[in-house]
């Protein structure tokens, strides 16, 4: 691999490269990268796979490799803590919380998120205390020199290597593409996109619109913070433009969220004419003038001459706050425009109401041709690579989707020996997973496997709504429990590792990039097979594109892109040559389908599989031959293509 790596990198040539788990393939790019002389970006899919490899892999590179390199974190805007927020919210809001966060911040050097590992996912105050790249205030804020973001930025403009996540490196090509000269990130030779199987899903929502009602509250909310610390903005007219803005976005989305209220975690596609109706319509224009005088109101006194009485402040105020306000509020009646008229065909209008907050988006959907302009073609050498890329060893799907049909590819498999370290549990005995019963009989199937392993297991969903009804149906279990969003997903997967017997809910990112080597993890309990909601509006607009080409949606989108999803949750037990486990589909339509056949292929053709409890219970026990390690030999060699008996263990591999 890291060959390959190297030749690209030299031939500027694209790059897909599946790499198995621990074949070390972070080291593989790494290695190459520095040595090339070329300034790289690694863009990676989650949060702490960036984190991992700043505070492993790279003190680990810098006593490997004799020359010295520089390297950076860089991180959305809203990862770090604002000092100009957080000493606002300190004086206005107070409280433990915010005490507490006003002196994390005193002490730390990067203001980073992830430090505050106390803080609830989704807690309010880092809210108040975080901002956005239109909200800020730049150079002439009093905090500029000392501000977290500016001292990253000004790290990366020097680092030879620059870590970000996928987020923020779409926000920079989103930019580059729509501003002349504006940009997030440096300028760079090549990317090195690591977890690239979630690029289609990023690129899809960066290229898309999307209004929401908690876009236009937080717009109202800055402005109001505006007004009140910064003394230009006081007129009668700022006040009455700010709550013209809170009052028109209440009144149209009451008016859309009666019809977005789908079942649970659904998208709903937008009607066709949805803003015709005489009131949604009225709705929609009185927003967008209320956006409009916010916008004109903001500019007016944005070019106001700031009293000397309050110097850089006030200037701050009314150069950059408030050109900053303009702009966003100018940036959403637009994305609002598009998606009133739904002009572009090539796109799908979908909407959803979660909470208190609706949002109505666009979509495109197919983002080949702008991520081959936007990413392949546009300088930056790009490399992909993930331990899931390839639907049975076959690059056909992650190369349709994202325009690569010219890439060189590349397949490392993985160093563990699953003939001995895994064994896959399907029952047959479960009802079908769309049966109304099935979800209280797979909480049933849990607690026995659960018993079997006294814990130590991770309980994967497909979806919040069944997180939620497991939760709920396995409240009782005698064993430490954690689930997702009581904690900062870093913080949960550190509580599991250092809890014995601990058992974990998940699911979206739970189901990737997260490393729990050694005893700590033994199960894995994967709920249904993951296929994507046929009836999610992009999901369905892409298969009836798919079907206009006379192939086969479901066969040519739908099995692959599940089919490695399953691979990622698998992933999550063999992380060492040591570990051992038991992973449990509770889906049978892996074994009953034709279509299950990818699926198992696209698994490690080595992996036992039984549909008996009782065999998962022999096998986990230490009793059985020379000890935990091995498998009944003679039950491993039966089977073929056919489902197990309740009595045997038979290896996946396709006859």
């Amino acid at each position: 691999m890291s060959s390959a790596v190297a030749r690209a990198l030299e031939d500027n040539r694209p790059l897909i490269v599946e790499a198995g788990t621990r074949t070390g393939k972070t080291l593989a790019y790494l290695i190459p990268a520095l040595q090339s002389g070329k300034r790289i970006v690694v863009s990676t899919g989650t949060r702490a796979l960036q984190d991992q490899i700043a505070r492993h892999d790279i003190p680990l590179l810098r006593t490997i490799l004799e020359q010295p390199f520089s390297a950076v974190v860089l991180k959305g805007v809203s990862n770090y803590a604002c000092r100009r927020k957080l000493e606002d919210a300190r004086v206005r809001i107070g409280g433990t919380s915010i005490n507490a966060l006003h002196d994390w911040a005193s002490d730390s050097e990067t203001g980073d998120r992830g430090e505050v590992e106390w803080l609830a996912e989704d807690a309010v105050e880092w809210t108040a205390i975080t901002t956005t790249p239109d909200a800020r205030v730049g150079p002439r804020c009093p905090y500029f020199e000392r501000c977290f973001v500016t001292r990253a930025r000004r790290l990366a403009e020097n680092a030879q290597l620059i870590l970000v996540n996928h987020a923020l490196y779409f926000a920079d090509r989103a930019i580059r593409a729509q501003r002349t000269g504006g940009r997030v990130l440096p300028d760079h030779d090549a990317v090195i996109f690591d977890e690239a199987h979630q690029l289609e899903d990023v690129a899809t929502e960066h290229f898309g619109r999307r209004v929401s009602s908690r876009r236009v509250e937080e717009l109202a909310r800055d402005s109001s913070l505006a007004m009140a610390g910064m003394p230009l903005w006081t007129g009668r007219e700022a006040i009455d433009a700010i709550r013209n803005v809170e009052r028109t976005s209440v009144a149209m989305f009451s008016t859309l969220r009666p019809m977005l209220v789908g079942k649970g975690d659904d998208r709903l596609p937008l009607p066709e004419g949805l803003f015709d109706h005489p009131d949604r319509r009225s709705r929609w224009f009185e927003l967008d003038t209320a956006l409009e005088d916010l916008a004109r109101v903001s500019e007016t006194d944005g070019d106001a001459t700031p009293d000397a009485e309050h110097g850089e402040v006030g200037e701050a105020t009314s150069r950059s706050v408030l050109t900053g306000i303009a702009r966003r509020a100018r940036e959403i009646r637009d994305d609002l425009a598009t998606l009133a008229e739904q002009r572009q065909k090539n796109h799908v209008y979908w909407g959803d109401t979660r909470a208190t907050n609706t949002t109505l988006a666009a979509s495109p959907i197919d983002i080949a041709e702008l991520f081959r302009k936007h990413v392949v073609a546009s300088g930056p050498t790009p490399i992909f690579t993930s331990a899931t890329l390839a639907a049975a060893g076959d690059f056909a799907y992650t190369r349709a989707r994202l325009g690569l049909h010219d890439a060189d590819e590349l397949l490392v498999s993985s160093p563990f020996d699953y003939s001995k370290q895994a064994m896959l549990y399907v029952p047959r005995d479960l009802p079908a997973p769309m049966d109304d019963t099935f979800s209280a009989a797979a909480a049933q199937r849990i607690r026995e496997l659960l018993a079997i392993t006294v814990g130590h297991a991770f309980l994967l969903f497909t979806s919040h709504r069944a997180l939620r009804a497991a939760a709920t149906l396995l409240a009782d279990l005698p064993y430490p429990r954690f689930v997702q969003g009581d904690a900062p997903r870093a913080s949960l997967v550190d509580r599991f590792r250092a809890t014995p017997h601990a058992v974990l809910f998940g699911t979206g990112s739970f189901w990737e990039g997260v490393d729990v080597p050694g005893d700590a993890l033994g199960l894995v309990v994967i709920d249904k097979l993951p296929f994507a909601p046929h009836t999610e509006p992009l999901v369905a607009a892409r298969m009836a594109a798919c079907a206009q080409t006379n192939a086969d949606p479901f066969a040519t989108i739908q099995v692959p892109a599940a089919a490695i999803s399953l691979k990622q949750g698998f992933g999550r037990l063999i992380r060492r040559r040591d570990d051992r486990g038991i992973v449990a589909v509770l889906d049978h339509r892996i074994v009953t389908k034709a279509y299950g056949r990818t699926f198992l292929a696209t698994l490690p053709p080595e992996l036992p599989r039984t549909s008996s409890i009782e065999q998962v219970r022999r096998w986990w026990s230490p009793a059985v031959g020379q000890g935990r390690h091995d498998l009944p030999r003679d039950a491993a060699k039966q089977g073929g293509d056919r489902l197990a008996a309740d009595h045997e263990v038979v290896p996946v591999e396709i006859a």
